[in-house]
C-alpha cells in the first residue's frame, strides 16, 4: 500500500492493453495512472483533488527554465567572446612572426656577413654611446625596408638572432 501527496491511501492494479495501445501511450509518453484516476473520477462524479501547491510549483518550474536559458545564453556567448580573442590573439602572433621575419631579413640584406662587426653598436655593448649614430642610421634604414618605422628593441633582438646564428 501507499499514501499519495494528498494522504489517499492508494492500492497497485493491473490492465491489460492490447500492443499497439500500449505503443501509442508510450508514443504520447502518458502517465496511465494519472490518466486512468483521472477518467475514472470523472466516470463516477468524483471532483478532482485540487493540488494546493500545483500554480506555484509550475511557476517555480517556469523560473527555473528561464534561469537555465539564461545561464546556457550566457555560457554561449562567453564561448563566442572567448574563441573570438584566442582568433585575435593568434592573428597578432601571425602578424608579429611576419614582422619579426620582415626585420631579420631587412636586416640579413643591410647587415650581410658583417653581423659580428655590428654586435658592438648593440645598446649593451655601447654604455658610453659612442655608435649611437650606426645604431640610429641601422634601425632607420630597417624600418625603410620595411615600409614602416620599427622599434629599435625589435631589430636589436633580431640582430642578437642574427649574430647568434652567425656565431
Amino acid at each position: 500500500m501507499r499514501i499519495d501527496r494528498h494522504g489517499r491511501l492508494l492500492v497497485q492494479t493491473s490492465i491489460w492493453l492490447p500492443v499497439d495501445l500500449m505503443d501509442l501511450v508510450k508514443l504520447e509518453r502518458l502517465n496511465l495512472t494519472e490518466f486512468n484516476e483521472r477518467h475514472l473520477g470523472v466516470y463516477f462524479g468524483l471532483e478532482p483533488v485540487a493540488d494546493e501547491y500545483e500554480n506555484q510549483i509550475i511557476a517555480a518550474a517556469q523560473v527555473g527554465v528561464a534561469r537555465q536559458q539564461k545561464v546556457i545564453q550566457e555560457r554561449e556567448a562567453g564561448r563566442e567572446r572567448t574563441l573570438s580573442a584566442v582568433r585575435a590573439m593568434r592573428a597578432d602572433r601571425e602578424a608579429a612572426q611576419v614582422r619579426q621575419t620582415e626585420i631579420a631579413d631587412a636586416l640579413q640584406t643591410i647587415v650581410g656577413k658583417k653581423a659580428g662587426q655590428y654586435r658592438r653598436v648593440l645598446p649593451e655593448n655601447d654604455p658610453y654611446g659612442d655608435h649611437i649614430n650606426e645604431w640610429d642610421a641601422l634601425v632607420a634604414g630597417v624600418s625603410r625596408r620595411c615600409g614602416a618605422a620599427v622599434d629599435p628593441a625589435e631589430v636589436a633582438g633580431a640582430l642578437r638572432a642574427l649574430v647568434a646564428a652567425l656565431a
